[in-house]
């Protein structure tokens, strides 16, 4: 193994991806393990995070996550947008585990006059790391999940982000509701066509229509749709709601760029597409190396190696 200079932590919710980084900010070696986060105590947090960088020399740590929320290992205070990485780099928290530095980047902040305050917590961090590749990047960008965020940046400052509880929506939905009996929970790749009438359907009359979710089940039991189209259906109609109401909060650029990997990916640049808008996918996980790396060079914590 080469000489590490930096450990770098992915640190979330239910899962945790640890590396060592050498002087060129590539990964010479990886861990995963469990996250902990709301259920262990301080000095579990200290074990867990022993047992991954275990054997690794004594250099100084980063983490992103919920690793710094409120229920995580040490609490790091929010951000206020606009920010850049180097505000990420000036706000980071830091305490020693050992005689070794462990530090955590905040999370980031806004406030809209019409919905109140907004937070993110690990997904600056893949913002981050999209500035780490493209230090002047302007536009608009999607990283669907539980809760979706669609953020603004400008010359390769975090200015504004908005978020969409669109996956936690879905789960309601296909699992507590009616239309659990209309999903196919399998994971397998939706009907593409179905998907992209659904988001077309609701994108154009605003989201307005709520009678389509009951719809769902109706088209099932009257001309036996099947689950997999029922899914395809129901995706498409909260994927298509959330890309009308962000267009409404002004992400509008008609060109978007989505940090996202699998199934959830294609589906939005589907819905982008659907648009006619230009669209570019990074993979977030490949996002989070460079972006702790950007943000310790910024802080100089490889000079500190305390």
């Amino acid at each position: 193994m080469g000489s590490g200079v930096l450990i770098a932590l992915d640190w979330g919710t239910t899962h945790v991806r640890a590396a060592l980084l050498g002087a060129d900010g590539q990964a010479l070696e990886e861990r995963n393990g469990e996250s902990g986060v709301g259920h262990f105590t301080a000095a579990e947090f200290e074990a867990r995070f022993d047992e991954l960088t275990e054997g690794w020399p004594n250099v100084p740590a980063v983490a992103c996550g919920m690793v710094g929320s409120r229920q995580g290992w040490h609490e790091a205070k929010y951000l206020e947008c606009p920010a850049s990485t180097d505000e990420l780099a000036g706000a980071l928290s830091s305490f020693k585990v050992g005689e070794r530095l462990v530090t955590i980047v905040p999370g980031l902040t806004v406030r809209h006059k019409a919905s109140g305050h907004d937070v993110m917590r690990g997904e600056e961090a893949q913002l981050a790391g999209l500035i780490a590749r493209e230090p002047d990047f302007s536009g608009t960008v999607v990283l669907p999940g539980t809760h979706s965020k669609w953020a603004r940046l400008d010359s390769g400052r975090i200015v504004d982000f908005q978020t969409y509880m669109t996956g936690e929506i879905y789960s309601a939905l296909s699992k507590h509701t009616i239309l659990s009996h209309s999903i196919d929970d399998s994971g397998a790749p939706l009907d593409d066509t179905a998907f992209r009438v659904a988001f077309g359907d609701v994108f154009f009359t605003n989201g307005s229509d709520w009678s389509r979710f009951f719809g769902i089940r109706a088209g099932q039991l009257i001309v036996g749709e099947g689950l997999g189209e029922g899914a395809a259906k129901l995706s498409g109609t909260l994927i298509g709601a959330e890309f009308a109401a962000a267009v409404k909060d002004g992400f509008d650029d008609l060109s978007l760029t989505i940090i996202a990997s699998g199934e959830l990916g294609r589906l939005y640049a589907a819905g982008a597409q659907v648009l006619a808008w230009e669209v570019t996918v990074y993979k977030g996980t490949d996002l989070v190396w460079p972006a702790l790396f950007s943000i310790a060079q910024a802080a100089n914590l490889m000079e500190l190696n305390l």
